[in-house]
């Protein structure tokens, strides 16, 4: 056998070329190769998955320790949560049908009454008053926005799933610095949940996967898996007994709604602004 760099002959059991250094290649290109050859390209093959079954197994282990100092054991969160969102995202783009199925399992009898509104002929609608088709000429353009929305969120997620991932990002970590305020700061929160995010996209593409075999809905589920996960670990880290972590829960879904609130409110407000402004 030679060297097909070199020309060099070579031990039959050999796996480097003894002159040239390069690597002996027996097996055909696959996509497992590739995926190999992205990693270590990248320096951080083993990095990754040590970091992966760390977060698996020890979470709170792995976040203390980094955040301790300990750099060199672990791979950089932001390269950690930049990878499970592009695996995450060659998935959902491969499977785009059933992505797409799956996101509208989560509000399906909404999906199908603003359908309904929206297909409804008013030209067709008798004995009524300027004012109430006005108010249904309004109602209708409501709907038309809203599944308008749902439709572009979907496709945003379909197309930049891996961007959504860091801009989400400081959202997570300003809701578990209200919650979990102390010792951490909100840098550190930043590195908190972008190791916990980069291991629930795991958790969700496990999920989309047991979707797309028995059903769509099974995808929405992945949230009760997502949170466990979430509280656990901050729980882990933390100390926290099982009673704090139950009252940290409700203090946790507080938080959420206190941000959520205002942007649900601009977002109705702009879409009857749009509403008069289409009616008009």
């Amino acid at each position: 056998m030679n060297c097909k760099n070199c020309n060099e002959i070579l031990e039959s059991d050999a796996h480097f070329c003894d002159n040239c250094g390069a690597k002996v290649m027996t097996n055909r290109i696959t996509l497992r190769f590739l995926i190999g050859e992205l990693f270590a390209s990248m320096g951080f093959e083993s990095l990754y998955f040590a970091t992966l079954k760390g977060m698996i197994l020890s979470p709170h282990k792995v976040i203390k320790e980094y955040l301790g100092g300990v750099r060199k054991r672990y791979v950089n969160p932001f390269a950690y949560l930049a990878l499970g969102a592009a695996l995450s995202l060659i998935i959902f783009n491969f499977f785009s049908d059933d992505f797409f199925k799956a996101q509208a399992s989560f509000n399906q009898g909404q999906i199908e009454q603003l359908k309904k509104v929206t297909s409804k002929d008013l030209s067709t609608v008798k004995n009524i008053s300027e004012k109430e088709l006005t108010k249904l000429k309004l109602e209708q353009n409501s709907a038309k926005i809203q599944l308008n929305f749902i439709e572009n969120y979907s496709q945003f997620l379909l197309r930049y799933f891996n961007l959504a991932a860091f801009l989400f990002l400081p959202f997570y970590a300003l809701l578990s610095k209200m919650t979990y305020y102390k010792p951490h700061n909100y840098g550190e929160h930043i590195v908190i949940n972008a190791y916990i995010q980069g291991t629930t996209m795991y958790i969700s593409i496990f999920c989309f996967l047991l979707s797309i075999v028995i059903n769509p809905k099974i995808f929405s589920f992945s949230l009760f898996f997502v949170i466990p996960y979430y509280l656990y670990t901050l729980g882990k880290m933390y100390n926290y007994s099982f009673k704090k972590s139950v009252i940290k829960f409700f203090k946790f879904i507080g938080v959420l709604l206190l941000l959520l609130i205002p942007i649900m409110i601009i977002g109705v407000i702009v879409g009857i602004v749009i509403g008069f402004k289409n009616a008009g």
